[in-house]
């Protein structure tokens, strides 16, 4: 990120939030949708990169406060609101990006985490619901953008392997049938904080909350850390329907095409390729 821009959203920032005393401004990750800002040591603040970006906070904003009241563990809570321009900041999270051996209970808290974020009805959220048959819908139309847009990238073989893949799935009835709920969207490690002591400390970014398939929100951790996302599945409480484990295993294969169609969109060569050897590893096992 440039300095120039670094220097812009400081300035924006102070002028939506004039009682804000900035000591230091500093970017921190790379989102595709918010920039994302560490003030003070203690604060972030989020600004959108586009349109869309800008009502996803606008959605945070009305919808974290309520959310936070229902779960388990700490998620941000928007101290900051600025309509216009858009900007969200809240008090910063305690805890650590999961890591690659973290010990503790985190898994199962996690589980029970995410059992009671998809058991909250959507009606307190001001969200209507949605049946599983257009929940699906959605995702049939989504899954054909990246079939249309990824799999001519691949070689020959192995896109024919993924298109008889997807062709499977939609042909299986079975998974079609789910309860949806309130989903997170986006459960990696990342996401996930840890605290020294081992227990589920919070969980980041919501800009994907919506009604969708809870099988979504295990995707990473049962394939990714098996071990672990057995013992989060356990605090979850099991499978809850017959194709769960078939539902999240696809959509974890699915994960490094959304890497694909966001590269091609910005012209970021360098994560269409990352997101292709993805998608390689990915199906390498039923190769």
């Amino acid at each position: 990120m440039s300095g120039t821009l670094v220097a812009e959203h400081r300035a924006l920032v102070s002028r939506a939030f004039p009682g804000l005393a900035i000591a230091s401004f500093e970017p921190i990750g790379d989102g595709w949708t918010v920039f994302t800002y560490e003030v003070n040591g203690d604060t972030i603040v989020q600004l959108p990169r586009s349109a869309y970006a800008a009502d996803r906070l606008r959605a945070q904003m009305r919808l974290l406060p309520e959310l936070a009241r229902e779960l388990p563990a700490a998620v941000p809570v928007p101290t900051l609101v600025s309509e216009e321009p858009v900007v969200m900041g809240y008090r910063k999270l305690k805890g650590a990006p999961l890591g690659a051996a973290s010990d503790g209970v985190w898994p199962e808290r996690l589980g029970r985490f995410l059992y009671d974020l998809h058991a909250v009805a959507p009606e307190i959220l001001g969200l209507r619901g949605m049946s599983a048959a257009t929940v699906s819908d959605l995702f049939d139309e989504r899954l054909a953008v990246l079939r249309e847009r990824v799999l001519p990238l691949l070689e020959p073989a192995t896109a024919r392997r993924l298109g008889e893949r997807m062709d499977a799935f939609l042909a299986d009835h079975a998974t079609r049938r789910y309860a949806p709920c309130l989903t997170h969207g986006d459960i990696g490690p990342e996401h996930i904080l840890v605290s020294p002591d081992g227990d589920l400390a919070g969980v980041l970014d919501w800009e994907e909350l919506a009604i969708g398939d809870p099988a979504a929100d295990l995707a990473w951790m049962l394939r990714a850390r098996p071990a672990d996302g057995e013992r989060v599945l356990a605090g979850y409480g099991g499978a809850p329907d017959p194709s769960f484990r078939a539902r999240a295993a696809f959509r974890f294969v699915l994960m490094p095409f959304h890497d694909v169609v966001h590269g091609l969109t910005t012209g970021d060569d360098a994560l269409v390729e990352a997101g292709l050897a993805g998608i390689r590893d990915r199906d390498a096992p039923t190769a």
